[in-house]
């Protein structure tokens, strides 16, 4: 079963490897991986998707919770959990095709969003 894990971390080089390590040594799959800052200062987040069952999983938060930059770690409902894929494509295109390109991005591109972006 997908597990969602949000960790909030401090903004530390090397910490990514050292939890990604942890998963890899229980021969545990990240199905998915996001880091990015966090809305406080020094401290960034790291949001794993992983394929296994509850005991196991709660033995890998108990060791995550032992490294010394790992802050605080929650997992997700995802009954409550928003969940998004990118793709990034980079195309070639000239005056004949550029219409037909703006097109079909228009057609997948969120309401919030305006392409091609003002400057």
């Amino acid at each position: 079963m997908s597990h969602i894990l949000s960790l909030l971390v401090e903004d530390k080089p090397g910490l990514l490897t050292r939890v990604a390590g942890l998963f890899a040594r229980r021969g545990f799959n990240i199905e998915s991986l996001a880091v990015g800052a966090s809305e406080i200062e020094g401290l960034s987040r790291i949001t794993v998707v992983v394929d296994v069952e509850a005991l196991p999983l709660e033995q890998v938060t108990k060791q995550l919770n032992k490294l010394i930059n790992v802050i605080k770690i929650v997992e997700l409902d995802p009954g409550q959990a928003v969940e998004r894929e990118h793709l990034l494509v980079k195309v070639r295109v000239d005056n004949t095709t550029r219409s037909q390109v703006l097109e079909a991005v228009n057609l997948f591109a969120p309401a919030w969003s305006t392409w091609p972006p003002t400057r």
